[in-house]
């Protein structure tokens, strides 16, 4: 069984359209980073402790070690500064304002834990991918439109690139679903050297 340990409605979008079959664990953590971590780094650790904390939940429910928990979570990378989710329009503002014209990274780590056999132990795997994204120069009123549609409040440095955003990119060097929010080639890979593969 595939347990996916987010509430990311994007996530959940994804694995539903590549044919998994999968259960969904609320695992609330804290996403703070600490400052001037690596962000690959920072990015697996959290995707970890997404995975550790759905999986302690999981097995409460009557999980087994047959299950796999996966974890994940996505940064945008900006001139070695860190793009999480804006607090509000006016940090969501600076964010797409300091994106316009120029090129960042987006990273997304996925981690998947298990239970070991005697349940008392845990094992997890993450993983990493990182695709370039460069965006077109922007103008303010462009900005404030977008913001105003609501798109910016829930994803990583205040955009989503398959809504409205999406007009704004010129150029993605690497996986798009990386971008949107879970990197398919890696996550496949790693999925069926567990034995788990879509079902449709």
């Amino acid at each position: 069984m595939l347990v996916l340990a987010s509430a990311s409605p994007r996530r959940r979008e994804l694995l539903s359209e590549w044919g998994y079959d999968f259960k969904i664990i609320a695992a609330p953590v804290d996403e703070y980073m600490p400052e001037g971590i690596n962000p690959e780094t920072g990015v697996q650790d959290l995707a970890r402790r997404k995975a550790l904390s759905g999986l302690i939940a999981w097995q409460a429910q009557g999980g087994t070690a047959e299950d796999t928990v996966l974890g994940a979570d996505t940064i945008v990378v900006l001139e070695d500064n860190i793009l999480g989710k804006p607090v509000d329009e006016t940090e969501a503002f600076r964010m797409l304002q300091a994106l316009g014209g120029k090129t960042h990274r987006v990273m997304t780590a996925i981690a998947l834990a298990r239970a070991k056999d005697d349940a008392r132990q845990t094992e997890v795997e993450t993983d990493v991918a990182m695709t370039e994204v460069t965006f077109r120069a922007l103008t303010d009123n462009e900005i404030n439109a977008y913001i105003a549609t609501g798109e910016s409040m829930d994803k990583a440095a205040a955009y989503g690139i398959q809504g409205g955003a999406g007009k704004f990119v010129i150029q993605v060097s690497g996986s798009l679903t990386n971008v949107i929010g879970l990197p398919k080639e890696i996550l496949a890979n790693q999925l069926a050297k567990r034995g788990i593969f879509p079902q449709k």
